[in-house]
């Protein structure tokens, strides 16, 4: 038998368990703007064109999408003293496992809309004939790590039943927070010589 205080908390768990499925439904166009702060190869010219220096707005926009991520987990529930046991609830679960799901769809479209191209456009032509290089090398690279974080979402609200909370809680965030922070790591360094350079 649950208790009015009980059941209120699951009321208020699934609310906000809601608002950050909202939250993520811009997870596919945050994930892609982080990635505006880096520099990038113009199609008709090869130019380099320099990315924004991180501001207020991409931490901002990096710390809500990760606690939109957590919160959308629910609470755990206690399996006796253990928390590291404790599995979190059904509802939130599906929360998580939908929200997953909008965020990969959210990629997509964000990355469809992102490989519109200036002949398509009726603009200038690519530089090189019959290849926009490195078009679309550049728009797989900045949408992995998007892709990654919402599949994780969707595995870890998959697997409810199966994992404790904090691994279904933290297991997005982190792989989400290491492939943002790898690519970004290696735009420059690595990847950025390989786009400036001819087709491949």
């Amino acid at each position: 038998m649950t208790t009015i205080a009980e059941r209120n908390r699951r009321w208020v768990e699934i609310f906000f368990a809601m608002l950050a499925a909202v939250v993520l439904l811009g997870f596919g166009y945050v994930s892609l703007g982080l990635n505006t702060y880096l520099p990038d190869v113009d199609v008709t010219d090869q130019s380099v064109r320099p990315g924004q220096a991180r501001d207020t707005t991409w931490y901002v926009m990096f710390a809500v999408i990760v606690v939109a991520m957590i919160v959308c987990t629910g609470t755990p529930r206690r399996a006796g003293r253990s928390f590291w046991t404790a599995k979190g609830p059904v509802g939130p679960a599906v929360v998580q496992a939908v929200s997953g799901l909008i965020a990969l769809v959210g990629v997509l479209i964000a990355a469809a809309f992102f490989n519109i191209l200036p002949a398509d456009l009726e603009e200038s032509p690519c530089r090189y004939g019959g290849s926009c290089w490195p078009h679309d090398p550049q728009m797989y690279a900045s949408a992995v790590p998007g892709l990654i974080g919402a599949l994780a979402l969707f595995v870890m609200g998959c697997l409810v039943v199966w994992v404790p909370w904090w691994v279904r809680a933290l297991t997005p965030v982190v792989l989400w927070v290491a492939a943002v922070l790898t690519l970004h790591a290696i735009w420059v360094p690595v990847l950025l010589p390989i786009f400036t350079g001819p087709p491949r």
